[in-house]
Formats: structure tokens, sequence, C-alpha cells
């Protein structure tokens, strides 16, 4: 008696939960959505190259910018003033850094500096934030002010250093 309430149940189990392609459908597009959505928000690489060195391209607050987490240290050692910066040259001879930061100030940019980085990169750095959406908007005010610069080193737009 209890074999046969026992198979009952579970061929009410099978019959019960079959599934549909209805179903397999609807499941298959909320999973496409939300990587889609995952997506939007993941760093991507600067160029078709897959690398975890370089810039990364990302979607910040609806603007498109490159990002890159570096330790940056100014010429003496000291550390960086601000938790991003936004750098628009980098160089491996510091003089080359100094006379981009020289040129920078004649543009109009009388506050920018180098900053050295892990690997004997200097960067030219026009500015500095607390946070990334500041440094994306300090981004987008120089890319306006000067939309000739040569951001030289870089993937053609400034670059949003992480400390």
């Amino acid at each position: 008696m209890n074999t046969c309430i026992s198979a009952a149940m579970a061929a009410l189990m099978f019959v019960g939960c079959k599934p549909t392609e209805k179903n397999y459908k609807a499941a298959y597009d909320a999973a496409l959505s939300r990587r889609q959505e995952v997506a939007q928000e993941q760093m991507r690489p600067a160029t078709g190259l897959l690398s975890d060195d370089g810039p990364q391209m990302r979607i910040v607050g609806g603007d498109t910018v490159y990002v890159l987490r570096e330790c940056l240290r100014l010429t003496d050692g000291t550390r960086v003033p601000g938790k991003w910066c936004v750098g628009v040259g980098v160089f491996r001879m510091d003089t080359n850094a100094k006379a981009a930061v020289a040129a920078l100030g004649e543009y109009g940019c009388p506050d920018a500096f180098v900053a050295k980085a892990a690997g004997g990169k200097f960067y030219s750095v026009a500015a500095y934030a607390s946070s990334l959406d500041s440094a994306r908007l300090a981004a987008k005010d120089f890319v306006a002010r000067f939309p000739d610069y040569p951001f030289v080193g870089l993937p053609g737009a400034p670059v949003l250093v992480a400390q």
C-alpha cells in the first residue's frame, strides 16, 4: 500500500513540474537581460585586446571613460592629492612628463603636476578629485576646453587613475 502511494506521488511530481518552452524562454530572456546590465557596469578593455594592466573602458554617469588602478606618487615620493587623478599623458621619462606639465600650465591648467607610477611610468596629471564622478566631470571639462590635446601614451582620451 505504501509503495503504491509513493509511486502515485512521484508520478504527480513529474507531471506537475513539466517544463515548457515558454518557461525556458522566459528564464533565458531574464538571464540575458541581467547579463547585459552587468556588462554595462563592468570594466571593459580600452582596445580589442584583453588586458589586465591597461586602462579599462567604463560607463559612468552616462559617459564613457577610461579607468586605471595604479599607485601614484609625486616626484618627491609623497602620495598624490585626491583619490582620483585625471591623467592626460603617460611617459617613460620624467623630463617628458615635466615638459607636458609645463605645456599644460600654458594651456591654462596651473594645478597640473607629474605623478610617478610603478614600473617607471610618469603621468602628466591635469586635475585630481575625491570621487569617480568628480574625476569624470573634470576629464569631460578638460576635453571640452582642449579638444585637440594629444593625450600622449593614452587611448586618445584622459585616463582616470584610482589610488
